[in-house]
């Protein structure tokens, strides 16, 4: 017994070490790269400047999608990525929730852009194959191809991504090898932007430029980088003492210090979501107090809710996002036996309601909401659903 915990203590003791260490490398790193980015002359890039470096998935998936409606630049990507040689096809971006499509006549074409390393979904690959590209718009499995575009690796996307809600019938399996390619934007992408060729449209190789440019700024692979990335990896082998061992040594020591910095980005995740349910929590529990000295009134609330019960039994409330994906706040409607096959009205009514608040957006895609929608106005939201119940007759 006393082995057994000092065997758990050692190896406790080791991923702290690790997480240590990997703290202090990424400080000392980051230094590294703010020193030399520094030293560097005037530079500029319009990407850069207008995002200033909050440059999102969605903003990615727009400038791929439009370079890829100029006949030459898709015919390149899809011989390049998918080895095929097809008539030009439409393209869309940020529809049916998949951020790159091509459409043709006997194929469709899924791309999903995570050069910003965004969380997985779960289900998410499989629900865009079978829900989006067979279901909804009637292609076989034959005719689908897939393209996970990574930041600077060729990991595919695991089987909580791939697979269906019981874990089970791997999309990647079902497509086959030749139907699917897991690429970097780091090597891959970039390669290929540099390696297209477009005569007499100069505004066309101008935004190519640049979009090549932001890239090999995002990842570091520019000329004026080289000084910078040595520097990095000779203070990386130094610091793990293996600066003048054999390179089976140097590797292996990296895996293992690879490994300890996956426990610590694993750690922050985890603190980072536990923080931001908190936040989250302390938000709502603000907005209900505000509320009720706004309105006069005293809700009801539960462990993580507020809200009131209206006269057609529907549930109006506020969240504090404990349930869902990114465990922001949200407003709903709720009725646990509704059905809105079986129940329009009550949908419709609901709808109504929130069109009269004056809100446009929301959804009404979960089985246990009627309507809802994230928010971090919840105060605004509240009282004005509240008002235009009031005004509906619909409060008790």
């Amino acid at each position: 017994m006393i082995k057994t915990l000092q065997l758990s203590k050692d190896i406790f003791q080791y991923k702290l070490d690790g997480m240590k260490m990997g703290i202090k490398c990424g400080c000392q790193v980051s230094d590294i790269v703010a020193r030399h980015l520094s030293r560097r002359p005037f530079h500029l890039n319009v990407i850069e400047a207008a995002c200033q470096g909050r440059f999102k998935e969605t903003g990615h998936s727009l400038v791929l999608a439009d370079m890829l409606r100029h006949p030459v630049i898709q015919s390149s990507f899809m011989e390049q990525f998918l080895g095929l040689n097809l008539n030009y096809m439409e393209v869309t971006a940020e529809t049916d929730r998949v951020d790159v499509a091509l459409k043709g006549k006997d194929i469709f074409v899924i791309v999903e852009n995570k050069v910003n390393a965004a969380v997985e979904q779960n289900c998410q690959v499989y629900r865009y194959v079978h829900e989006i590209a067979i279901e909804k718009y009637g292609y076989s499995l034959s005719q689908i191809y897939v393209l996970y575009l990574n930041p600077t690796n060729h990991n595919p996307p695991s089987e909580y991504s791939l697979c269906d809600e019981n874990n089970e019938n791997n999309v990647f399996e079902e497509l086959g090898n030749d139907h699917y390619n897991v690429l970097s934007y780091k090597y891959d992408v970039t390669d290929w932007l540099r390696g297209i060729s477009v005569s007499n449209e100069p505004h066309i190789v101008s935004a190519l430029d640049q979009y090549i440019d932001f890239l090999e700024n995002k990842f570091h692979t520019t000329s004026l980088d080289i000084d910078m990335n040595n520097e990095i990896k000779d203070f990386l082998l130094k610091e793990l003492q293996v600066d003048n061992s054999p390179l089976e040594e140097q590797l292996s020591a990296l895996d293992s210090q690879y490994n300890k910095t996956q426990e610590l980005l694993s750690a922050i995740d985890s603190l980072k979501i536990e923080l931001r349910k908190e936040l989250s929590h302390k938000m709502m529990r603000e907005w209900q107090r505000q509320i009720e000295e706004l309105l006069c009134i005293k809700l009801s609330q539960d462990d993580h809710s507020f809200g009131v019960q209206l006269n057609n039994k529907v549930w109006l409330g506020v969240w504090d996002g404990y349930d869902s994906p990114n465990h922001l706040p949200y407003w709903g409607f709720q009725y646990t036996t509704y059905k809105k096959d079986e129940n329009p009205e009550l949908y419709k009514c609901v709808e109504t309601l929130i069109t009269g608040a004056g809100i446009n957006k929301f959804q009404a895609d979960n089985k246990e909401f009627i309507a809802w929608y994230t928010t971090q106005k919840g105060v605004e939201r509240f009282t004005s659903l509240y008002h235009a119940a009031k005004e509906k007759g619909l409060l008790p």
